[in-house]
């Protein structure tokens, strides 16, 4: 741990604040070249969470060293830096959330770096593994989760929740040096670190404001001046979320928005009788919302489908890739959803159809996962290939 300007190996409970020696912990993350890394933030009541704790471990002379750095109005740079840089590996599990702070509110995206929830996964551990249970797995160590649940933005925090947020990264070194050695066995530690680069990237990556409808759950529903409508009063709360840092739903919820929508409501009156809008909410946004509705439906023409929903044919090849892949999971001994999802092999379907996602943007086409399955799926939609009843895999392509 490291206290002031007086760095030692020796472990404490006291957070980093001066400058100085955030400066020089980062320059000697550098050094060593690797560090594990975790973030306490709150999320309760915000948009976009606010950074309470920064949690870094990284080796010198074979020996870890440990700091707790207050994220709270503190300057970060020179550890932001290192996540950012791409001859420094950063380690960190299950860091989509983490990511997603930086790169929103910091505008920080990892370089180097390995997520060990999704090298867990390729190394046939499980998938979606919590923290505390794959230290239990791989290293035999059992943590206590109880300080877990606790406010990171409240001074002074007790030495007990702090030596919990130490834990948090004690082990992430050594269990990547585990799960590395599992992976380069198998031939499969560059998927783990292609899939740890999408996740790095999709997470410092957001929607612009005029593009926010396609995040809304029902959106592909609507048609014409609806989704018109629809977009400008995404883009509307997607800006007023961020500016006042609240969560989008406390401004209008999904369902909501769609129905509004739908029905072209015009008046504070009509979206009183809305499921989920209360009075207090059209008193403060009743007539911005009303407004947004009206603008956009002015601009129909300008506004891109959803790409189409399939017809229940093209369901069934759906159906009949997400069984592929299920077989192909089973054979290489990884959870299926680590290949693919349904919304995936829907993409395939409407790429072999030219609608859609471009090969590019369709995940079963892209890097190990068209090597594993996507360029065999293809080959079945084009009607390059048979399909085969198999007794262990359930189904799989052949040659025709």
């Amino acid at each position: 741990m490291v206290r002031g300007k007086a760095l030692s190996n020796r472990e404490d409970t006291e957070l980093v604040r001066d400058a100085s020696a955030i400066a020089e912990i980062a320059a000697r993350i550098a050094q060593s070249g690797r560090f594990a890394m975790d973030l306490e933030f709150m999320s309760a009541d915000r948009y976009i969470p606010d950074l309470a704790l920064v949690q870094l471990c990284w080796e010198e002379g074979g020996k870890q060293c440990m700091a707790l750095i207050d994220g709270v109005d503190t300057e970060l740079g020179p550890v932001f830096e290192q996540v950012a840089s791409d001859a420094v590996l950063l380690v960190a599990h299950g860091a989509k959330q983490d990511l997603s702070l930086l790169g929103t509110r910091y505008q920080v995206k990892a370089g180097s770096f390995i997520d060990t929830q999704i090298a867990a996964a390729f190394a046939g551990i499980a998938e979606q593994i919590g923290y505390a249970n794959l230290v239990n797995q791989v290293l035999g160590k059992t943590l206590d989760k109880g300080p877990q649940f606790t406010n990171w933005m409240r001074r002074p925090l007790s030495d007990k929740q702090l030596k919990y947020a130490l834990d948090d990264v004690r082990y992430l070194l050594p269990i990547w040096d585990h799960l590395r050695a599992s992976l380069d066995k198998s031939q499969r530690r560059a998927w783990a670190q292609e899939e740890s680069v999408a996740l790095s990237e999709g997470a410092a990556t957001r929607l612009p404001a005029d593009e926010a409808f396609r995040n809304i759950g029902g959106a592909n529903s609507l048609r014409g001046s609806a989704l018109a409508a629809l977009k400008e009063l995404a883009a509307w709360r997607e800006e007023l979320a961020l500016r006042d840092n609240l969560p989008p739903s406390w401004i209008i919820p999904d369902v909501a928005a769609i129905e509004a929508c739908r029905k072209n409501t015009k008046s504070q009156d009509e979206l009183k009788k809305l499921k989920g809008i209360g009075g207090n909410m059209v008193r403060q946004y009743g007539q911005a919302i009303v407004d947004a509705i009206a603008s956009g439906r002015l601009r129909a023409t300008e506004v891109q489908a959803i790409p189409p929903s399939l017809d229940s044919a093209r369901q069934a090849q759906a159906s009949v890739i997400t069984a592929l892949v299920a077989g192909r999971a089973t054979e290489i001994g990884i959870p299926p959803k680590s290949i693919a999802a349904k919304a995936d092999a829907e993409a395939l379907v409407l790429h072999s159809l030219g609608k859609g996602k471009g090969a590019e943007e369709c995940k079963l086409l892209r890097g190990w996962r068209y090597e594993v399955i996507g360029e065999r799926a293809l080959r079945w939609l084009r009607g390059e290939a048979l399909l085969a009843a198999d007794d262990k895999l359930g189904v799989r392509v052949v040659d025709s």
